[in-house]
Formats: structure tokens, sequence, C-alpha cells
């Protein structure tokens, strides 16, 4: 048991070395607990084999090793991962498969492992989470997305207290304690709101409705909409909020009908919806009525999941959901290399507006 575990030590030691370029035995000692005595013992070890290089204060890879092997397979392998990355995210479900893929894809393509957590939106499991990927050995933790208005200080506290890299993904840190080091990696959704005001005001409109369900995108194209709208000079439009939908619940229908009423009852002909199938219900809800789409109502879906897919194919704003998870898995690594000698990174990208029939 005793030569296992020291194994395991000596192949953490080599993806550090392979991460950074450069192992620091006294780094290495206030991150894992560790005494220096058995680092450098560890060390000494992979030295004999040909693995690394001494030098003072630690190891570099040797001249001739680009690769570090510790048996039939290297550091890198799915066997042997560079590094363990987790990545959690609120569902597995509608928005995140395509994050999660891109993720993923960078990790294989990295060399590392990429273990998944959910938590349903709950910011208690969200610490739980963190507290047993970091116990269970994880290097960096990718955190998704948490609810709109949440109190986020129980995970402040718990980033602060695993002591690993957490990279945030398509949510914001400028609620974090200023004395915490925390990258982010998001879509820009206000960039993709304005996107689609724009889009609506070269054809002609002067008021655009926002319709968005209550997720924590909502809060972010609500910005963009007000930013675009006012910049524009249009007029006041409905802006709705509808809660997610309970099984069998038929009050979604009736938001709809109330949300088309008021912006026809205010002379407002188009409008930006929030996520896809809430819109291809008010495209619904419009074609009842009589309306005609895009000549008598215009609508851009938010999400660009299953837009292209209705009676009147969409006009929509895509996140670069895959662009995200990998970035994001991109800037874990930059943390692992560089650990605190770079600043905190804010990284957004922008939505691409795919303009269909509805438009």
């Amino acid at each position: 048991m005793t030569s296992v575990i020291a194994e395991e030590r000596r192949e953490r030691i080599l993806r550090e070395l392979v991460l950074r370029g450069r192992f620091e035995v006294a780094d290495f000692a206030r991150r894992t607990g560790l005494s220096g005595m058995t680092i450098r013992r560890d060390l000494a070890v992979l030295a004999d084999r040909g693995l690394v290089r001494r030098v003072h204060g630690g190891a570099v890879l040797p001249e001739t090793a680009e690769a570090p092997a510790t048996g039939a397979q290297g550091i890198g392998s799915p066997t042997r991962p560079l590094a363990t990355i987790g990545l959690i995210v609120p569902d597995a479900a509608y928005y995140f498969p395509p994050l999660i893929r891109g993720a993923g894809d960078a990790a294989r393509a990295a060399g590392a492992r990429l273990v998944l957590g959910t938590t349903n939106y709950n910011p208690d499991e969200e610490a739980r989470q963190l507290t047993r990927l970091a116990a269970s050995g994880a290097d960096a933790v990718m955190l998704v997305t948490a609810r709109p208005d949440v109190d986020e200080s129980t995970t402040w506290q718990t980033i602060a207290r695993v002591g690993i890299p957490v990279v945030l993904v398509e949510r914001s840190a400028e609620a974090a304690p200023t004395s915490l080091r925390v990258d982010a990696v998001r879509s820009d959704h206000a960039f993709g709101a304005e996107l689609a005001v724009d889009h609506l005001a070269e054809r002609g409109h002067r008021a655009v409705g926002l319709l968005c369900r209550e997720t924590a995108t909502a809060p972010w194209i609500a910005q963009g909409h007000q930013r675009a709208t006012r910049r524009c000079g249009m007029r006041v439009a409905p802006m709705t909020t509808v809660p997610s939908p309970r099984w069998g619940d038929p009050s979604t229908g009736d938001m709809l009908r109330e949300f088309l009423e008021a912006c026809l009852a205010s002379d407002v002909h188009a409008a930006i919806v929030l996520p896809d199938d809430l819109a291809i219900g008010l495209l619904s809800a419009a074609e009842e009525r009589g309306l005609r789409v895009p000549e008598d109502f215009a609508i851009i879906a938010y999400d660009d999941e299953i837009a292209s897919l209705a009676s009147v194919p969409l006009t929509a704003i895509a996140p670069p959901r895959l662009a995200v998870g990998r970035r994001a898995l991109e800037t874990c690594f930059m943390r692992l290399e560089q650990r605190d000698d770079s600043p905190a990174h804010r990284i957004t990208l922008a939505p691409t507006l795919h303009v269909r029939e509805s438009t």
C-alpha cells in the first residue's frame, strides 16, 4: 500500500511538471501539506528513473524527455491524465450539452480527464460539489452559472477554502470578493440582445418587446435590450418574465397570449424571446390570432437550440456555448500552469445572429 501511495505522489509531481514546465518543492508542499523531505525523496526516485532533472528548489523536465512516462503509457493518456478537471453544471439538459461537449473535446485534446457534477441550481449543492471534487484530487474546477439573484456567499467561501483554481463559466465574477482570484468565461448575452435589436431596427421596427423565461441569462439579455433600444431611440415596449413551467400548467400559454396582446395594444410588432421553446409558443399564439410572421409580427429567439424547427424557422441569437466550454478548459490549464503569476481573466465571447424567416 505504501508503494502505491508513493507512486501516486510521484505521478502527481510529474503532472505538475508537465503542466508548468518547472516543479517547485516549497509551492507543492504548501498546497499539498506534504513535507519537503518526502517530496525531495520522490524527486530523487524520479531523477534516478530519468524522468526529471533536479535543480535548486525543485525539478525540470530532462532535455531528452518531451513527455514523461511512468509505465507502458505516458502522462496525458486516458489511464494517466495530465490533469483532472471538474465541471459543475446546474443540469445536463437543453442549454448545457454543447458547453459540456466543448469542454470535453478540449480536455481530450489536452490529455486531461473531465469529471461532471450537477447542482440543480442549488448553491449549497455547489459548495458540496466543489468540496467533493477538491477532496477527490481534481486539479481545477469549472463552475457553471447560478440562479438569478441567488446569494453566492457560500460559493465564494468554498472557492477560497478548497485551494484549487476555479473558473466561472456563463456566470459573472463581479460579485466575487476582490480578495478571491477567479477567472471567468462567458457568452456576452447583453451583446447578443443588442444584435437582435439592431437587426429589427434595420427592418424598420421602432419598438421591440422582450419575453424571457426566468433564467440566469435573462438579466444580461434585459440589460442589452434596454441599452440597444435606448441607443436606437425606440419607444418603450412590453417586457415580461415567465416563471419556469410546471407539469400540466397552462399558465405559460396564457402569459404568451397576454404578452402578444400587450405588444399589439402598444403598436409593437416585434419581440425577442428567451428561450427557443417560448419563442415557438409565441409564434403559435400569433398564428392562432391570424397574424403573419414576419409581416405582422417579427420574432427573434434567443438560444438557437431548436429555433430552426419552428413552423416559420425563427431568426435566432446563438450563444457560443461550444467555444465557451473550450475556452473555460483552456483557462483552467492556463491557471494550473501559471498559478498566481498572471492576473485574473474575464473573458466574454460574442453570440452570433442566424437570420431565418421570422424577421
